[in-house]
């Protein structure tokens, strides 16, 4: 039987208009009234989050910025936390500077706006429209290191994915965790995440396993994407959206494959497969 369901936002959970549809949302509802503990897992911040907080009823936990921030999504509650010290993120920034890509600085958790940067937004970029729906929270500064606090949410660096990875090779990666949130194959351009040690989807999937007394063999997580790899593969039942862009690599750790965000792939993993277990 399953026990614990993580399931991945941005093309997972939102359609592509970027609502959660009203079979999905009752399709949760069924696995918390079946005893099923439920948590969202994205990469956004629980800024960028919480427009969509509203429509699901209970105070379940989610989890932000691939593992950094964990909390419930009504009361706010932290359960989790990990920041970036300021010496890593300043040398990340430095390194970025160094390889001529965009670097920018997640200041806080909660709070907005919170993304600081201190050179031109990269033109033409494949996360032009990112850039354009973030606008509210992104301010410039003349110098973004007099902004790295003591401690901060995360580094985000945008650009040839092959020289941010120099960054990594670089640095002592224990610092540290690199997250690739999405990578456009057609110009080889990335958008990397940096966050505090021991991030990542999959370690937040096994501390809440952990908090709730739950095995991996228990467990199931949807997702779509490459930032959603590393928790499919620690799950007991790694589940994967059918969506145009999915990844083959994603694809081929799945032990179920469900239909696209638009087409209530959520639900329908839910009433087919982990309600049928």
């Amino acid at each position: 039987m399953i026990k614990f369901v993580g399931i991945d936002l941005d093309g997972t959970l939102l359609n592509s208009d970027k609502q959660i549809s009203e079979e999905n949302l009752k399709a949760i509802e069924k696995l918390e009234k079946s005893g099923i503990h439920v948590t969202i897992f994205t990469g956004r911040s629980f800024v960028a989050s919480e427009e969509y907080f509203g429509a699901i009823s209970s105070d379940i936990p989610a989890v932000f910025q691939n593992g950094a921030f964990i909390s419930t999504i009504k009361t706010r509650k932290v359960i989790k936390k990990v920041t970036l010290s300021y010496a890593c993120a300043s040398k990340i920034v430095r390194f970025a500077k160094k390889y001529a890509l965009f670097a920018m600085l997640f200041t806080h958790f909660t709070e907005s706006p919170d993304m600081v940067y201190d050179q031109e937004i990269p033109s033409p970029s494949n996360y032009k429209s990112y850039f354009e729906r973030n606008a509210y929270r992104m301010v410039r500064v003349p110098d973004i290191f007099a902004c790295i606090g003591e401690e901060i949410a995360e580094v985000a660096v945008v650009g040839d994915f092959n020289k941010i990875k120099m960054i990594e090779k670089e640095m002592d990666c224990s610092e540290f965790t690199m997250v690739l949130s999405t990578l456009f194959t057609n110009d080889n351009e990335g958008f990397v995440e940096f966050f505090g040690p021991g991030c990542g989807k999959e370690r937040a999937f096994d501390f809440l396993l952990k908090k709730f007394g739950i095995s991996r063999s228990e467990s199931a997580f949807i997702g779509d994407n490459y930032n959603d790899l590393e928790a499919l593969k620690v799950a007991g039942h790694p589940i994967v959206m059918r969506n145009d862009y999915t990844p083959a690599e994603v694809i081929n750790v799945a032990k179920y494959v469900t239909s696209s965000n638009d087409e209530d792939g959520v639900a329908k993993a839910i009433k087919e497969y982990i309600l049928s277990i």
